[in-house]
């Protein structure tokens, strides 16, 4: 299976984040958490592909969407606003073909 096909994984993982944020209006810290390790794997794995599947950039766009659209009615929600930007910093390294692990904050970047 390459990156990019279905993974029935990150649907579980973007279920119990996302949809649970959504549904029942409970921000589960340990599943952000997960989702986002998942994906940053996953952004390793496929950033020298050329195409992101729609799953992964949905991933990403809800995880980010659901927390800051629950931050003003979930207390936990807007404690962690900032896991919002991370969600979608990780959108942007992939798109140029980055990870989490190709940046180490403090280091310069040698292109």
């Amino acid at each position: 299976m390459t990156p990019s096909n279905f993974d029935p994984q990150l649907e579980e993982l973007d279920r119990r984040a996302t949809l649970r944020l959504l549904t029942a209006e409970t921000f589960d810290a340990g599943a952000f958490a997960e989702l986002w390790e998942y994906l940053s794997q996953k952004a390793e794995a496929i950033k020298r592909d050329y195409v992101i599947s729609k799953q992964v950039l949905g991933s990403l766009r809800n995880a980010s969407t659901a927390i800051r659209n629950q931050a003003p009615y979930v207390p936990l929600a807007r404690e962690n606003i900032e896991l919002a930007d991370r969600f979608e910093m990780l959108l942007d390294l992939m798109i140029i073909g980055d990870s989490p692990a190709d940046r180490t904050p403090g280091v310069p970047r040698i292109i």
